[in-house]
């Protein structure tokens, strides 16, 4: 998968609107234009990504 620069940056919140500071706190990050196909469908997304480096977690955060 090949990730590229954003061109329209944003600031990372959670659902709450608090910012998050990891990593500076913005997302400039997008990887490529892909297709998903779930049950029949067709998705054409391109997901917006934060490098995690070594890390394994944002800590703080809580995940689905």
């Amino acid at each position: 998968m090949i990730y590229r620069q954003k061109k329209h940056l944003y600031l990372l919140v959670i659902i709450l609107r608090d910012l998050v500071n990891y990593k500076g706190g913005i997302i400039n990050i997008e990887i490529e234009i892909i297709i998903i196909r779930i049950k029949g469908k067709e998705i054409i997304i391109s997901f917006n990504i934060l490098l995690l480096g070594n890390d394994k977690v944002v800590l703080g955060m809580l995940w689905l």
